[in-house]
């Protein structure tokens, strides 16, 4: 596996060298999550219709941890 040499550079230069392993680690693991959704997502709208605006919305509130949600 490799990474190109600026990505690199950017990440080392935010969490230096010690931390490099975290960050990528907490990034891959976000990316896993986000195709994971848009599987979901995909997967319910091919047997249902698309989210609505509000149905949307209101996912988004969830996430931010709206209280009105």
């Amino acid at each position: 596996m490799s990474l190109h040499s600026g990505n690199i550079a950017a990440v080392r230069a935010r969490v230096g060298k010690r931390a490099f392993s975290n960050y990528v680690d907490a990034a891959v693991q976000r990316q896993i999550e986000r195709d994971n959704l848009a599987e979901l997502t995909a997967a319910h709208e091919a047997d249902h219709e698309a989210f609505s605006d509000a149905e949307v919305d209101a996912a988004r509130a969830l996430l931010r941890g709206d209280a009105d949600g």
